[in-house]
């Protein structure tokens, strides 16, 4: 069983499963950590959800999070790479997790579907930085989790709004323009968004 896979299970299943998508915050959550986040479902289901903050960088090189492998996660002299680094969320942030293309499976590499993986082993760091890497990538530390039941009480009391995801929106949009871009797309203004919940 995977660490996605084993989210608590104490509540009803969902109706419909959420993975792939966005969670964007409603203005209830301004204030609090992820009042202005973007977030990515890896998986939800009956046991839970699983996701990953996209917007919020950390200041930590990709060299920083290869040095602080146990060991280093360098197998040869490290090539140029600039990747930033994620606050994917505020559960287990000692521990890195890289939301990849599927073009390149690793050991420890967790199928997602619709083309991604998530892989939580540093071999798929030393592979990036030996020029092995898959095309398209995410790192981040931490992740955002739910138990199960609880993202959907949270939809049920208007604290998320869900959108579609991309492909663009995940690897190559700035981090810092990936909400308002997220929000356009679905015909939402920010600076109007209202307290109703809904898919866009």
């Amino acid at each position: 069983m995977t660490l996605i896979e084993s989210l608590e299970d104490n509540a009803p299943r969902p109706t419909e499963s959420l993975a792939h998508r966005l969670l964007m915050p409603m203005p209830t959550q301004t204030g609090s950590y992820f009042g202005d986040t973007l977030v990515y479902l890896c998986r939800h289901n009956e046991d839970g959800a699983f996701g990953l903050v996209i917007n919020k960088e950390l200041d930590v090189t990709f060299d920083e999070l290869l040095q602080q492998q146990s060991p280093p996660a360098i197998t040869q002299e490290p090539i140029t790479v600039d990747y930033p680094v994620y606050d994917g969320g505020p559960v287990r942030e000692d521990h890195g997790f890289v939301l990849h293309s599927d073009d390149r499976i690793y050991p420890g590499s967790d199928p997602l579907g619709s083309g991604l993986c998530l892989t939580l082993t540093a071999d798929l760091l030393a592979a990036v930085n030996s020029g092995d890497g898959p095309q398209r990538l995410l790192i981040a530390l931490g992740y955002a989790g739910w138990g199960a039941g609880q993202l959907e009480s949270e939809l049920a009391a208007e604290a998320w709004l869900t959108l579609g995801a991309s492909d663009d929106l995940l690897f190559d949009v700035p981090a810092e323009q990936r909400l308002s871009l997220a929000a356009r797309r679905a015909g939402i203004q920010l600076d109007l968004l209202g307290g109703h919940i809904g898919r866009c």
